[in-house]
């Protein structure tokens, strides 16, 4: 509320009657502001980026392209468990099938202010296809980047739109740089990220890994 009406300077609800029903509030008043002394910029912690939010249509389908949000978590876990074997690995590095809720709760509770994680959602099936992110350095000055698409969706196009969309956010940011670490292995990556303007380095004192990085 205090995102959307930055003049709301009070508001009193009361009496509030709560049971096993329900809940009924009986009076409220609200005290307006004209200097309009709540808003986001008073935020401690910034609130949705709801402005953020998109659809386009790829391949003849509807897919909202949106920040992710905390209520996202138990379709992210079925959307990493779906994911094959071998696209985890090429993501996190190692082999792996289970996910801590505490792991899924750090990927889906994020700090809109230091990073940025945008889903791809189908408008009709309303299932996760996607996910692209970057996590900001302190000083918000370079960001580390990962993407991650449907394992039956790759090829497509889907992981090129969705790093698009996150190269024109950290531009709107005015982040400095955007990087990642890639396996040597993952030549679809890669290629992506070349086509993307990256400049692929070798990672030091490691053959099997490429360091990308786009300025």
């Amino acid at each position: 509320m205090l995102a959307d009406l930055p003049e709301l300077a009070e508001l009193d609800i009361n009496p509030l009657l709560a049971d096993a029903d329900g809940v009924i509030a009986l009076d409220a008043r609200v005290r307006l502001d004209p200097a309009a002394p709540a808003g986001a910029d008073r935020f401690a912690i910034a609130p949705y980026p709801s402005e953020l939010c998109e659809t386009f249509d790829w391949k003849g389908e509807a897919i909202a392209v949106r920040p992710i949000r905390p209520e996202d978590e138990a379709q992210h876990r079925a959307f990493l468990e779906r994911l094959a074997p071998a696209d985890l690995r090429l993501r996190f590095f190692y082999s792996r099938r289970e996910f801590p809720r505490s792991e899924i709760a750090r990927l889906t509770q994020i700090d809109y202010a230091r990073e940025m994680a945008f889903v791809a959602v189908g408008k009709e099936s309303g299932k996760l296809l996607g996910v692209v992110r970057f996590i900001a350095d302190p000083d918000y000055v370079r960001g580390e980047y990962a993407i991650l698409v449907r394992s039956d969706l790759k090829g497509h196009g889907l992981g090129w739109r969705l790093m698009q969309h996150l190269i024109a956010y950290a531009r709107a940011e005015k982040l400095e740089e955007l990087y990642g670490s890639v396996l040597a292995e993952n030549t679809t990556m890669l290629k992506m990220a070349r086509e993307l303007g990256f400049r692929i380095e070798p990672e030091p004192g490691d053959g099997t890994v490429r360091h990308v990085v786009l300025e």
